[in-house]
């Protein structure tokens, strides 16, 4: 993930996930709900689930969606440093 925060808000955002699905993917969804908007829990929250929201997971596997929700919203939070709210 690298995210470039400026004045409080997102400027560039890039974020991947992995480990949930067959394969890697691009975070689309997450990275157009961040840019432009406050660097801010609230904000990293609505992209987690603005990726997560087609998920369908299986019955055995339903913890990986909180989790992923989770870590997003951690590591978006640690690399937005000094500049989150």
């Amino acid at each position: 993930a690298a995210l470039t925060v400026e004045d409080g808000r997102v400027r560039e955002a890039r974020l991947a996930l992995g480990a949930v699905a067959s394969r890697p993917w691009r975070a689309r969804a997450a990275e157009a709900v961040l840019v432009g908007a406050s660097a801010d829990g609230a904000t990293f929250a609505a992209a987690a689930d603005a990726e997560l929201a087609a998920a369908r997971p299986l019955p055995h596997n339903g913890y990986k969606v909180t989790l992923m929700r989770n870590l997003v919203v951690s590591v978006l939070t640690e690399l937005a440093g000094e500049d989150a709210r």
